[in-house]
């Protein structure tokens, strides 16, 4: 099915929709204000975690259906739809600006400054590869380093929450961001021209989705701003692929010329 994308993209918009009013009432009501540890088996937390469980699983059989394998390059499947491929440029130009915010308010560590300039940085990387990839050019250098900097903020929140034993209080800002890694790891595959469709159908609803839940917790309006930007950007992505494989053609060139060997051989005989 070349429309599954579609179908996709819409359960993790409301799953996620469901999933952040939940988060907000677990993080409103199950931790403790002076320890800061967490009530065990509450009925919102069950109820966000089966919900979770079943949106990834559902998430995952819909991905199975995904068609059009042949598409493999970076052009073939984001070279048309005009309008959706400016909806991304402006995705990437507000996950620019919002870095360029971080960066021009930053008064912190060195780590903080490597953070944020690494995110400046993929927000150049997403530009460019918006702008130079649909055109055929070669933007696999630049489609690594989103993947690359989003993997250094995974290091630098396990490293801040390594020593927290509440599991439930970040768990899902995890969820989030290795979803992020797994989405623009998979769009960059189209730049190597090793796309696969399945995969980033997947991966890209699947990071809607739990960047929705995550923005049920504390983080800061900048944070939010860009965990949006970049969850935006894959909803766009996918959409863009998803309305690229309706368009091809009901059987592939190759099924077609395999049939017409096939026929001119019987006739032959």
């Amino acid at each position: 099915m070349r429309k599954t994308g579609f179908v996709m993209a819409l359960l993790a918009l409301l799953s996620g929709g469901a999933g952040w009013l939940l988060r907000r009432q677990e993080v409103a009501t199950i931790f403790d204000p002076y320890t800061g540890l967490a009530d065990t088996w509450t009925p919102v937390s069950l109820a966000l975690i089966i919900l979770s469980g079943v949106t990834v699983l559902l998430l995952l059989a819909l991905s199975r259906t995904v068609s059009g394998q042949n598409i493999t390059t970076f052009q073939a499947a984001f070279g048309n739809g005009s309008l959706l491929a400016v909806s991304i440029r402006l995705s990437s130009f507000l996950f620019l600006v919002l870095t360029a915010l971080v960066i021009w308010t930053l008064d912190g560590s060195l780590r903080d400054w490597f953070w944020a300039i690494g995110a400046f940085l993929a927000g150049l990387c997403l530009l460019d590869m918006i702008l130079r990839g649909r055109r055929g050019h070669n933007v696999a250098i630049t489609s690594v380093v989103p993947v690359l900097w989003l993997c250094m903020w995974l290091v630098f929140a396990y490293i801040d929450h390594a020593t927290n034993p509440t599991l439930l209080y970040y768990v899902y800002y995890f969820f989030a961001l290795a979803a992020l890694i797994l989405g623009f790891y998979y769009v960059a595959g189209f730049a190597f021209g090793l796309g696969n469709p399945k995969g980033l159908s997947f991966s890209c609803s699947a990071a809607i989705y739990f960047t929705a839940v995550t923005m049920g917790n504390g983080h800061s309006p900048l944070q939010k701003g860009i965990f949006l930007a970049l969850a935006l950007a894959l909803l766009l992505y996918q959409l863009l692929l998803t309305g690229n494989l309706s368009q091809l053609p009901d059987t592939p060139p190759q099924e077609e010329s395999s049939e017409d060997n096939l026929l001119d051989t019987d006739e032959t005989l």
